[in-house]
């Protein structure tokens, strides 16, 4: 089988592209989905070259994780508020870290098995076809992102870096010594080196590609910023607290975790930060890794738009410490304001174990409480740790919320004490701001590929990306962190959708100019998108036969009006004339509701 991101990286241009940001752009518009795009690229899955979802190192050491006995009693919602907590390193301190003596197989175990595990298996009809289902979601449940280890200090684990199989909930040993060590020194991050552990995650594009095609690159960034927040709240229940870390040489990073000549790509690496001095690990880590990686395929097939745009987001070596970028805070607001707990919280173990990605919602049940949306809302926009928000490493002297870089736009069908319409969700204010009054179920199906679940939905979302900002600050390497955080924004509205009752799913596939026109970032110049609602409508295209579609179909057609939305964006998000260098642009979808049960999930 041959692999394509070897070349990448084997090209002395690597690292030199970052900084030429019409290559984000140019890459974002050529993988936009029309109404005629997807009908004049048809694309034909081969079953037969379908990637295995299940990475091994065949021939290493594997170490099994017990059975999960418990975990511990924290609410969902209170461990997202917690990771607005600081997490800044002060003297080598950190906050809520365990004592060392409660790290181990155990705690392994169970931090693992409620952030990346399988969670439930599926049968196909007719076949009889068994698939997993993990507690991470991922777009077309193939899972491109991977997890590697770095341990240390852990009872009854040897010091190493490891590879975790999540079809066995086991270790793979990839490498005994001092792994702590040698990631904080390639990361160069000094004091990570006094860390228990740090988590590399990687992604295979080809496992997206396979299905997608050049338009992956968008669903495995957003698919790691899931997994990156599925495993910092599951980190934060245990005790552990965390950030992540963006901002690294790839070239030095692929050689370190020893995936050169793979098919694996480092994205983001989790630091969990050591309250208590730890010595440096004696045993050096060796230069060999233990086991093969095995094929995924027969035959791997380039999209070269998808590798292109991966080589642009590449950092030289040295990377060097990542841009410091605006602060969203209102220094009026900010001042020690406390924010509110939640109304309702459940467990988090059993919740992260019972989330699925609905696939339609039941558009006759009774409408959302409003309280629900806006606590559901308000934990899905709080602050959370990462480099390139600004609020991971270094400390200020008092806390300053990270900057946001994606603003969330609704489409609410069914919430009590809430006009139907489209809204802004302000996250400084935590309040909905109504935009447009008027029945949005017809177009928020259409405009998320004519998918019915969009418009049986209580409320859909539209994340738009402030694409211009991103890049001014971080080159194209912020194309990648706008979708971790549209990702964990997803994480977190999977979590508390089930928290409260309800169900959820994120929604990747978008007519992108369309939502743009509709949303007012995009001059109308080519009709308005009611036309192609109703066009779509006549050929039965939409939500056939559904009771909300034939509700719909009743309103009329002023009822639906493209809105002003600009709220929230500034300037920036005034409209804009040519779709290709659009500043705010659409990156995710994503739906709650209540879900139809899945026949086809076994007990």
């Amino acid at each position: 089988m041959t692999r394509f991101l070897p070349r990448l990286l084997d090209d002395p241009r690597s690292g030199g592209f970052n900084e030429d940001t019409e290559r984000l752009f140019a890459y974002h518009h050529a993988t936009k989905h029309t109404y005629h795009s997807v009908r004049s690229s048809a694309h034909y899955l081969d079953w037969r070259n379908q990637p295995d979802p299940i990475r091994t190192y065949e021939g290493a050491p594997i170490l099994a994780l017990p059975p999960v006995q418990s975990f511990p009693n924290m609410g969902t919602f209170a461990a997202m508020a917690a990771l607005s907590e600081p997490t800044h390193v002060r003297g080598g301190q950190a906050p809520g870290e365990p004592q060392r003596s409660s790290l181990d197989l155990n705690w392994l175990g169970g931090f693992l098995w409620h952030s990346m595990a399988v969670s439930a298996w599926k049968k196909a009809p007719g076949g009889g076809h068994r698939y997993s289902l993990r507690v991470n979601p991922s777009s077309g449940n193939l899972h491109p992102t991977e997890t590697h280890l770095a341990l240390r200090g852990f009872t009854g684990v040897d010091d190493g870096l490891y590879h975790y199989r999540a079809d066995r909930h086991a270790l793979e040993l990839r490498s005994p010594g001092a792994w702590i060590e040698q990631l904080a020194q390639s990361l160069e991050i000094p004091w990570a080196s006094r860390s228990h552990l740090i988590i590399a995650l990687t992604s295979i594009f080809w496992r997206e590609s396979w299905k997608y095609r050049d338009r992956a690159y968008r669903y495995c960034c957003h698919d790691l910023g899931h997994a990156m927040m599925s495993l910092l709240i599951a980190a934060r229940a245990l005790g552990v607290s965390g950030g992540a870390i963006g901002h690294f040489a790839d070239v030095r990073m692929t050689h370190a975790l020893g995936l050169n000549g793979g098919d694996e790509a480092p994205m983001a690496f989790l630091v969990f930060p050591s309250a208590n001095s730890v010595a440096p690990t004696p045993v050096a880590p060796e230069n060999a890794f233990a086991g093969i990686p095995n094929e995924l395929s027969g035959d791997e097939i380039p999209y070269e738009l998808l590798l292109e745009i991966h080589r642009a987001t590449i950092l030289p070596d040295p990377a060097g410490p990542a841009p410091a970028p605006p602060s969203n805070d209102d220094p009026e607001n900010r001042t020690h304001r406390p924010m509110p707990e939640p109304a309702r919280d459940v467990p988090l173990g059993e919740i992260t174990r019972r989330r699925r990605s609905a696939l339609d919602f039941d558009p006759r049940t009774p409408p959302m409480p409003r309280e629900d949306a806006e606590q559901i809302l308000d934990f899905a926009t709080r602050d959370w740790p990462a480099d390139w928000r600004g609020n991971f490493l270094s400390p200020p002297t008092e806390p300053v919320r990270g900057a946001d870089f994606v603003s969330l736009y609704l489409y609410v069908h069914r919430v009590h004490d809430c006009e139907p319409g489209v809204y802004y969700w302000d996250a400084s204010a935590r309040r909905l701001v109504l935009l447009h009054r008027g029945s949005v179920e017809r177009v928020a199906a259409f405009l998320s590929l004519e998918q019915p679940l969009a418009g049986n939905s209580c409320f859909t979302v539209s994340m738009i990306a402030n694409l211009a900002q991103a890049s001014r600050i971080f080159g194209n390497r912020g194309y990648r962190y706008v979708y971790f955080e549209a990702g964990a924004i997803g994480q977190r509205l999977y979590l508390g959708a089930e928290a409260l009752g309800w169900n959820a799913t994120g929604i990747g596939a978008f007519y992108d100019d369309d939502v743009h026109r509709y949303l007012g970032f995009l001059e109308e110049d080519a009709g308005p998108v009611t036309a192609s609602v109703d066009a779509a409508e006549q050929k039965a295209l939409v939500m056939l036969d559904s009771p909300a579609s034939r509700l719909a179909a009743e309103m009329d057609a002023a009822q639906v009006e493209p809105p002003t939305a600009n709220s929230g964006l500034g300037e920036e998000a005034l409209p804009h004339a040519d779709p290709q260098k659009l500043p705010c642009q659409v990156i995710y979808h994503f739906a709650v509701g209540r879900a139809i049960p899945d026949p086809r999930i076994e007990a």
